[in-house]
Order: C-alpha cells, then structure tokens, then sequence
C-alpha cells in the first residue's frame, strides 16, 4: 500500500494544480474525455491467502449529442486499457460504444433505434483466468403518445454475448426478443407500464459433453414498471417481472424485481438506495447461481463548489442450488466503499481518491477471502 501511495501520488498533486486553474466548460456538442487511475488490491487472486497487485488503468473516450430538427443523435464510445505490475497475463483492453437515434413523426408517433457494444474483464472470484466479455445489443422500438398520458410501444432486441478465453466459448449466447408495451404517465412525470416479452436464447458453442440444444431455452415474460416522483427531489423506481423457459435444462418458473429510491435532501446531500432481485439462466455465467439478491446505499455530499465525499455500501446473496450436491451452497459478499473524495474546478479537471472492502463468506474454503482496494486518478473533459 505504501508503494503505492508512493508511485502515484503525482496524479493526486497534478489533480489538485490542475483543479485550480480548470475553467468551466459550456455544453458541446463533441466531447472528448481521457483519464489515468493508479488501483491498489490487496488480494487480486481472491483466495485465502492475499496476492497483493497494483495495475495502472488509461482510458480515453468521446461522445456526440445533436439534434437535427426533431432527430435527435447520440454517439459515445469509451476504450480502457488495463496494465498489471505482477499479473501481466491478465492485461487487456474493454470497449463500449453506444449509437442512438431517436425522433418524432408528427406530434405523437416516436420512433427509437439503439445499439450498445460493452466489454469488461471477468472478476477472478467467477474465473481465475483472462476473460473478457463482450455483450452488444440492438433494439428497435416504435411508440403511439410521446410519452405523455396514455402511450404505447412496439419493438425488437437482438443481442450476443461472447468470452475472450477459449475455455469460456460454451457460454457464448444468441438472444432474440419482441416486446410490447402500454403505460400513462402523468404531469408529475410519475409513469405505470405493462409489458410482455417473448423470446429465444440460443448457445453458439454447446461443449463437446452436452447435448447440443440442451441450455437453450423459449422464454416468456410479464412485467410491470413504475416510477412515483413523490416530489421534484424525490423520485422511486421499480420493475417486477414474472417469466417463464422452456428448455431442456433451463425449464423453469420465476420472477425478477429492481426497486431504487433517490432522495436529494439538499442541493448538497443526495441519498440513494435500492435493491435487486434475479434468478439468471444456467450457462450464463460460469459460475452459474440460481439466485442472486443485492441491496445497496449510498450517499453523496457537495461539500463545495470543488469537493465531493461519496460512500457506497452493498450486500449480495447468491444461491446455488443447481449445481452438484458437494456444491450447492449459499454465499454472502460484503461490498463497502467508505470513502470517496474528488476535487475539481468546473468541468475540465478533476482527481478522484477511492478505497473500499470487500468479503465473500462460502461454505468452500477456497472462495473465502478478504480485499482492501485502494485507486487515484486524474480526469479530463473538454
């Protein structure tokens, strides 16, 4: 930790000079943004017994916003690259691109097209290995009310998820869907919607071992979404599903929820809270729980025009039940950022000071273990 201390705190005094002579920045159109994080852990290998690693992060990105008449078209893409001191096998790059064009066709006729592209770096508590995940979605929808009072929705997803490491291609999934949805959202911008859902998941690269076909699945769901803005400061979300597959494995009932609650008490002091609820398919990650649970809080204080403090606490629990019987189990992981600290002067510079927590309880004594993870780094915008 002292090393690392030590190795990075230029960032931290470049943020802080750059901080004050940082100007603020009026809306563009075009943005550009590139940062440099320094990332301590206490214990990259997540085992019992610690492997301390330090890795420099570098990322660079850009964004695009305009409208042209009633179109409207957003652009962004972010590339990260990752460099590790001890570990350098694991170094790797992750891109996200998102592309979006949004408009009206008269006064209530809304039309959206999306394509998202997101990549990230496996945690080794799910693979001990480089893997890099690769996930791109496109979805196209089509809506009667402009989102006002009573409206309605009709669209289709097409989305793909493929692993970098070779070893990993068995979970490499097709996924088509339609959709259909109808709402009323008041003046308040308080909003009720139903929605059905139906589609395949299909699994590219079988393993040799199963017979092919056997985790893809049909899947039906039902689902209804709000969101009750109790006040211009206080607003609460949430989304509870009911679905069902058919699949030869994945043949089964079940049901999702997401509930959020944000709370600006201030205009300097915003609380946050919410809490989630999955049952994910078999085969879509390696790790393959039947159920996961999360639930988070946060809170977020402006203290001045240049610094900001933010803490951030989650739990987890996740059940695995469909596994072998030496291996079913359930886990309990501690997620606990005490402390974050920026500083910066309008909308060019900032510096960023995190450190956090984190424990996974397990029945299996080579999934228990215990991080302290600590990061610096400097941001641009232009």
């Amino acid at each position: 930790m002292h090393r690392f201390l030590r190795k990075n705190i230029s960032l931290l005094i470049a943020g802080i000079v750059f901080g004050d002579y940082a100007c603020a920045a009026d809306d563009k159109v075009l943005q550009l943004t590139a940062s440099v994080q320094g990332i301590w852990d206490s214990n990259f290998s997540r085992s019992p017994e610690e492997d301390e690693e330090q890795a420099r992060l570098t990322a660079a990105g850009l964004s695009f916003d305009r409208n042209f008449g009633r179109q409207r078209l957003i652009a962004t893409w972010r590339g990260a690259h990752y460099q590790y001191d001890k570990h350098p096998d694991f170094n790797g790059s992750t891109h996200s691109t998102y592309v979006a064009w949004k408009g009206l066709v008269g006064s209530q006729i809304n039309t959206d097209v999306e394509w998202l592209r997101d990549s990230y770096l496996v945690d080794r508590l799910e693979f001990f290995g480089k893997d890099i995940v690769t996930r791109d979605d496109v979805q196209a929808k089509i809506g009667y009310g402009n989102n006002r009072k009573l409206s309605f929705h009709i669209g289709g997803r097409a989305s793909s998820q493929t692993h970098s490491n070779d070893t990993r291609t068995s979970l490499d999934f097709d996924e088509d869907e339609g959709f259909i949805d109808v709402g009323y959202q008041t003046s308040s911008k308080s909003s009720l919607f139903i929605r059905y859902r139906s589609g395949t998941r299909t699994y590219v690269n079988p393993p040799s071992d199963v017979i092919p076909g056997e985790l893809d699945f049909d899947y039906d769901q039902l689902e209804l979404e709000g969101i009750w803005s109790l006040s211009p400061k206080t607003n609460i979300s949430a989304v509870v599903a009911s679905f069902k597959r058919h699949g030869l494995i994945n043949d089964a009932s079940g049901s999702l929820a997401t509930l959020s609650a944000g709370w600006q008490t201030t205009e300097k002091l915003k609380f946050n809270a919410g809490y989630t609820f999955r049952q994910p398919a078999i085969g879509e990650t390696s790790d393959s729980p039947t159920q996961v649970q999360n639930i988070f809080a946060s809170v977020a204080w402006q203290y001045s025009s240049k610094i900001s403090l933010a803490s951030t606490w989650r739990y987890s629990v996740l059940d695995y039940e469909k596994v072998s019987p030496e291996w079913v189990r359930t886990e309990h992981l501690y997620d606990f950022s005490p402390l974050t600290i920026s500083y910066g002067s309008g909308n060019h510079w900032l510096v960023r000071l995190e450190s956090g927590w984190r424990k996974n309880e397990s029945p299996l004594a080579y999934r228990n273990y215990v991080s302290r993870h600590a990061s610096v780094g400097l941001f641009f915008n232009y």
